[in-house]
């Protein structure tokens, strides 16, 4: 059995869908008797969820300046003004 202190190691695996089946499967049964780790692998998956939206949607010029970051290049990357 998994223990609590093992859980934020393999949460984004287990999200994913990725790493041993024997993890997941030991993964899910201590999810099952855990609610602060189901809290903390939901808090997760919302996190996850609202920064993949957010990258969706282009950044204003003025916020980019604000952070001191340039244009975006064409791979989506940001560079820092120095670079």
């Amino acid at each position: 059995m998994l223990s609590c202190r093992e859980i934020p190691d393999i949460a984004s695996d287990y999200i994913n869908r990725e790493g041993s089946r024997r993890t997941r499967m030991m993964m899910s049964l201590h999810l099952a008797q855990c609610k602060d780790c189901r809290t903390y692998v939901r808090g997760l998956k919302i996190t996850r969820s609202l920064i993949s939206e957010s990258i969706r949607e282009p950044v204003a010029d003025e916020l980019l300046q604000k952070l001191g970051l340039t244009n975006p290049d064409r791979d989506g990357s940001f560079k820092e003004p120095n670079e």
